[in-house]
């Protein structure tokens, strides 16, 4: 792979060994010949794993079906997230339909992450025998203690990264990332996880059959989009189908807030799950209480379910108002500290929210290619969320902190903590030593991947439709950029409301395409008619007054010859 520095970013371009481009990009990703087909049609019946290959499946099946037999009464503790809500209806669903009287419990954002004594005892005030955790509880030793201690059994079910030392003495611990479990996928979202306990449940009682399971899939795909778990393996069959299924949903909720969104079911994608949907759930549990999305997703009643929706668009712009504010002032922290100049940033505000915090350190981390850490502080005591780039796992980077630490947990690209803020400084200290020692320069420059070289005349719709079939796309799948030099920029002209977008004409070697450069309007000034360039670039179909043709993407361009 060749690997140019620029000013900004290194480009690495694929080498090109096969002729042609879809077989190269499967080649580029790993994919074997023999698993080609497997890739391209992904298969709902036999492409998933059994359930039973999961450490402490069987044991928890076993104490459900004991709870069916017994009429106990069951609760769910889930996470307040895109990824818990979800999990907290699918697993509801199918143990209510299995029987069961379910009650749910979902801490609002000023209780903390993960699981608590409030709901603890809210179980018990309400005669549970057994509570279910999803999305959470890999860390929640002492909890499941004082659980154990009011007569309750804990199954816990989780995607998030164990620590020994933390690992809960539960009924059964199911994680796929924990020491010993053979599980042959460990990156399932939390849903996903749930999921797997649902067909495991549904293998044993034969109530609900796998075609029948399929129909959850609009929640799997949720999570799976929402949460940024790899589009591979067996997430990438829980994706695709769950695009299907979100766009057929008979959730009366998902529908009212399609209507209220304005979201199109024949546009459903990646993008609209992840960016649309995704954000409209997790305002509510943002702004402090999730309750109107987990209800708005078991709603059976239409005018109900409407209002449910609407809620959320009222928390959305909400969240994206507060958004704003919070990201300026984090902004001006890093540029007035000069922080982009550290290898990790760390900024610290008064009252910033919880549920906003996250967001913020994720768009930092994007724009300054370093791991962020954002944290509200207030009373003495700091809530914080962390995003990280490749080669600095932020979940083992705050093992080695966490003496400074309150508590913590997550993956390797996103965690959370608290932390006493007289600890701030001593915490910060000890992040920038680690990160000395463990990030490089060019660890910390932004990276433009192309798959290859490929040349203008290539660039056709058979090409597009050939690579529509590596779809979805995401982490782990992510859509194919290309490469091409020796591109003459013929017209030029700036779009949008803010003329923040910039639309080139580009012709290489007598073929010609519109390009789009969405939210980099100011390199207007920087390319001029006649310009020779070197560009970065997604190909994509654009539909206008029911013609489509063909259109770049612009990831990064540079002029030729620029290194």
């Amino acid at each position: 792979m060749e690997k140019v520095l620029t000013k900004n970013k290194i480009w690495e371009v694929g080498k090109r060994v096969r002729d042609q481009i879809l077989d190269q990009v499967l080649e580029n990703r790993g994919i074997l010949q023999k698993d080609r087909d497997d890739f391209l049609k992904p298969d709902y019946q036999k492409g998933l794993h059994d359930p039973f290959l999961m450490l402490g499946m069987d044991k928890a099946i076993d104490r459900i079906l004991e709870a069916i037999e017994k009429k106990e009464k069951v609760g769910i503790f889930g996470d307040y997230d895109a990824d818990g809500i979800p999990a907290t209806a699918l697993l509801r669903d199918i143990l209510k339909k299995n029987g069961l009287e379910i009650f749910t419990y979902i801490p609002k954002r000023s209780e903390g992450y993960g699981m608590n004594k409030r709901g603890i005892d809210y179980f018990f005030d309400n005669g549970i025998k057994l509570v279910i955790t999803v999305d959470l509880g890999i860390t929640a030793k002492k909890e499941v203690e004082y659980a154990k201690s009011k007569g309750i059994d804990v199954i816990v079910t989780d995607h998030h990264e164990p620590i020994e030392e933390l690992l809960p003495d539960a009924v059964a611990v199911i994680d796929p990332k924990q020491k010993d479990c053979k599980y042959p996928f460990k990156e399932l979202s939390g849903t996903g996880v749930a999921f797997k306990l649902a067909c495991g449940l549904c293998q044993k009682t034969g109530l609900i059959k796998m075609d029948q399971l399929k129909w959850y899939l609009d929640l799997v795909a949720i999570s799976t989009f929402c949460d940024i778990v790899p589009l591979i393996d067996e997430n990438r069959i829980l994706a695709k189908f769950g695009l299907i299924v979100l766009a057929k949903t008979k959730r009366i909720g998902l529908r009212k807030l399609y209507e209220a969104a304005a979201i199109s079911v024949d546009a459903m994608s990646p993008y609209m799950v992840g960016f649309v949907i995704g954000p409209r759930l997790n305002a509510p549990g943002r702004m402090g209480d999730c309750s109107n999305s987990l209800e708005l997703l078991l709603s059976e009643n239409e005018d109900e379910a409407m209002g449910f929706a609407l809620k959320l668009e009222e928390a959305n712009k909400s969240r994206q108002e507060i958004l704003k504010t919070v990201m300026q002032e984090a902004e001006e922290k890093v540029i007035d500290g000069k922080l982009f100049d550290k290898r990790v940033i760390l900024v610290t505000g008064e009252g910033w929210p919880e549920g906003i915090i996250g967001l913020v350190a994720g768009r930092l981390t994007e724009k300054y290619t370093r791991p962020v850490l954002v944290i509200g502080h207030q009373d003495g005591i700091g809530i914080g969320s962390a995003r990280s780039i490749d080669g600095f796992g932020i979940v083992e980077v705050l093992n080695q902190c966490q003496n400074l630490l309150v508590k913590h947990g997550g993956h390797a690209k996103a965690a959370g903590l608290t932390i006493e803020t007289k600890n701030l400084d001593d915490f910060y200290d000890a992040l920038l030593q680690i990160a000395q020692d463990g990030l490089s320069e060019n660890d910390l420059v932004g990276k433009v991947k192309c798959e290859m070289e490929i040349d203008f005349s290539e660039i056709k719709m058979s090409l597009v439709d050939e690579l529509d079939k590596l779809e979805p796309f995401g982490i782990g799948n992510l859509k194919p950029v290309f490469y091409s030099k020796n591109v003459i920029c013929k017209e030029k002209k700036l779009m949008g409301k803010n003329k923040d977008h910039l639309k080139l004409t580009l012709q290489a070697k007598g073929n010609t395409f519109e390009a789009v450069m969405f939210g980099k309007g100011e390199m207007d000034k920087m390319i001029s008619l006649g310009d020779e360039l070197e560009i970065a670039y997604t190909i994509d179909k654009n539909q206008w007054q029911g013609n489509v043709n063909l259109q770049l993407k612009i990831v990064d361009l540079r002029g030729y010859g620029e290194r």
